[in-house]
């Protein structure tokens, strides 16, 4: 029997190169087992049933020590073509299948939400019934790994966000600038507006950066005006940094469309100066869906609307 036959047959199978691909990765079967989450004496029968229908011997053992053979390095790098070959055609046919459904699946932040989009999808609906919604909660950063890896359509995420996203594609939905938020009870809340020289003594709440980049970017200009600022908290909610906000003399630094919401004793105050808070979808533009396509072209102007009435 031939090679091509025994993986026909069942006799070389996926797991066993799984299973030698991972002992030849960390060199070591109880570390390679405990990857793999199976105990050791598997892992061993499997390489061994391998080296038997292949008639090679794979690793040379000793009781130390685990060594690549030349003919399993080869395997090795034959292994890392052949995972990354079946990676790519099973995403191709998930990319293929959602071609063809009508579900668009779009990454977000809830805070999204407070820009108006609840009513801009509905009168999108109007338009293009045939499509549905889901949407996944991530943060802009999983938003740009979940595309890549084709399991989102669309993510939707601030201008910050948008900056070194290659290989992927922005297009501007709706365009908004930064403000200054306080409490209710805050010295600075009878402002009409505010410099951030205004803010130089203030004490500072901010999204986490890791799941906004939108942070570092606020606190870059900051740093520009002349001051570095003392954030005191961090949160990964935007509803937190709210409440924090409502109950604390700490300030923060939000996008506009957060007063559409409805919150209790804080107050939204202009910032003379421009800090971008844009809202972008973020997509690849090598996939091509029409649902995509009619979401970019249909959204921006919806959004618009929305905000002016």
């Amino acid at each position: 029997m031939n090679i091509n036959e025994n993986v026909l047959s069942g006799r070389i199978t996926l797991k066993m190169l799984r299973y030698f691909y991972a002992v030849s990765q960390c060199m070591h079967f109880g570390q390679a087992a405990t990857q793999l989450n199976i105990s050791k004496s598997p892992l061993s029968a499997q390489i061994k049933e391998l080296e038997s229908v292949l008639d090679v011997t794979l690793f040379e053992r000793t009781t130390r020590h685990v060594q690549l053979t030349d003919v399993g390095l080869l395997l090795k790098q034959e292994c890392g073509l052949l995972f990354e070959l079946f990676g790519d055609s099973i995403n191709k046919v998930a990319k293929a299948g959602r071609a063809l459904d009508n579900t668009i699946n779009i990454g977000l932040m809830s805070s999204i939400f407070w820009a108006g989009f609840g009513s801009v999808l509905r009168e999108f609906k109007k338009s293009y019934p045939q499509y549905t919604f889901n949407f996944i909660e991530l943060s802009p950063e999983k938003q740009k790994q979940a595309l890549i890896k084709h399991r989102i359509d669309i993510g939707l995420a601030r201008f910050a966000d948008t900056r070194n996203i290659y290989p992927l594609s922005e297009r501007l939905l709706y365009a908004e600038p930064m403000c200054v938020l306080v409490s209710d009870e805050h010295p600075l809340k009878m402002n009409q507006s505010l410099s951030m020289d205004d803010l130089i003594n203030e004490e500072f709440v901010f999204m986490n950066r890791t799941n906004s980049a939108s942070t570092d970017m606020i606190i870059e200009r900051l740093v520009d005006s002349g001051f570095y600022p003392k954030v005191t908290q961090e949160v990964i909610e935007p509803t937190t940094l709210m409440a924090v906000v409502a109950t604390s003399t700490m300030v923060s630094i939000v996008p506009q469309s957060y007063r559409q919401h409805q919150w209790h004793n804080v107050c939204f105050i202009p910032l003379k100066e421009m800090i971008l808070a844009d809202i972008y979808a973020i997509y690849d533009s090598r996939s091509e869906r029409e649902s995509v396509n009619a979401f970019l072209a249909e959204v921006p102007a919806l959004l618009s609307l929305q905000n002016i009435n």
